[in-house]
């Protein structure tokens, strides 16, 4: 106990030099530590953490202390196996203090410049689930992706163009070992489909090239199923305007770490409005749907069911009342 006493004794005595020597270390580790040489030493780790399927180069390196803890990376390029390049100006990553003490995840991140615009994430403790499975809140945030980039990102078939933003917020165990649930709002401005010949259960089919004002998506995950809330297509004087509700099987499995997502059966509600010049443009695509049509003063209204239970199979249609 006297021991105890004579050390807080020490440091009321001493604080002055104590709070130097800790503003001192502050000083150098965040301002005169040469960060700027620990790139080449980063980009090894990285490379041997993951058996060189990654790669990470970057600029700078810095480190913040207020408000909150954080590292930021200028000049981003990082290269994964089986995916193309992905570059971003600034990374800013700043953990949670409880979420570490906790040994959690949580924190925050943001990226300027990623796939041409801005990503903004976190990621923090949720409710438990009924069962009692260990949940995270994830949100994240984009504005004026380039859909070109994410196209290439997700391997797509056919080429688009426009700027994407979205939101959404997730409940959901890191492992899947249940489904989360996901609240979407998703936005595409100046969205483009240039003409191109798309594999189908039918056979080849070519679609017409296709400019649209604005996509705009409202939807959910729950419970093995993402619905569409409110779907808008197009925007007033562009060749295709309408709306499409409805609902498809999407559910979220671990195949030994890797999440996969599982597509099921689907059922649409699809009102369109098509003007003559795309009419014309799409003829033998649209010859699908003939039926479903009906005649307005510049083009034809198609309003139709779309359903199928399995996505391999051939869909079945009916008119939409």
């Amino acid at each position: 106990m006297d021991q105890l006493k004579n050390f807080f004794a020490l440091i009321s005595k001493h604080k002055g030099k104590f709070v130097l020597a800790l503003v001192s270390m502050v000083v150098f580790v965040f301002v005169l530590f040469p960060f700027d040489d620990l790139g080449d030493l980063v980009s090894s780790q990285v490379s041997t953490m993951t058996q060189n399927q990654v790669y990470l180069q970057f600029d700078r390196l810095h480190m913040s202390v207020l408000p909150t803890p954080g590292v930021a990376l200028d000049e981003v390029y990082l290269e994964a196996r089986g995916f193309p390049p992905l570059k971003a100006d600034t990374i800013v990553v700043t953990p949670s203090i409880a979420a570490l003490i906790s040994q959690k995840p949580g924190g925050n991140f943001s990226a300027e410049g990623l796939l041409g615009g801005k990503v903004q994430a976190s990621i923090s403790g949720a409710p438990k689930s009924d069962t009692g499975l260990e949940r995270n809140r994830i949100v994240l945030r984009a504005e004026s992706l380039n859909l070109s980039d994410l196209r290439d990102l997700a391997k797509l078939p056919v080429l688009l163009k426009g700027r994407l933003s979205l939101e959404t917020e997730a409940t959901a165990d890191l492992t899947f070992s249940e489904q989360p649930d996901v609240d979407l709002l998703l936005r595409i401005e100046k969205f483009e489909l240039p003409a191109a010949n798309v594999q189908t259960l039918m056979g080849p089919i070519t679609l017409p090239d296709l400019k649209l004002g604005s996509v705009e998506l409202k939807g959910r995950l729950s419970a093995g199923n993402f619905i569409i809330e409110d779907g808008k297509i197009g925007r007033a004087g562009d060749e295709v305007q309408g709306t499409i509700k409805g609902k498809i099987g999407l559910t979220m499995q671990n195949r030994g770490g890797a999440i996969t997502p599982i597509v099921g059966g689907y059922q649409f509600d699809i009102d369109l409005n098509i003007k003559k010049s795309f009419q014309d443009r799409a003829a033998l695509f649209l010859t699908f749907i003939d039926q479903y049509k009906t005649p307005l003063a510049d083009g034809s209204r198609y309003a139709f069911k779309l359903n199928a239970a399995n996505p391999m199979l051939p869909p079945s249609m009916s008119t939409l009342r």
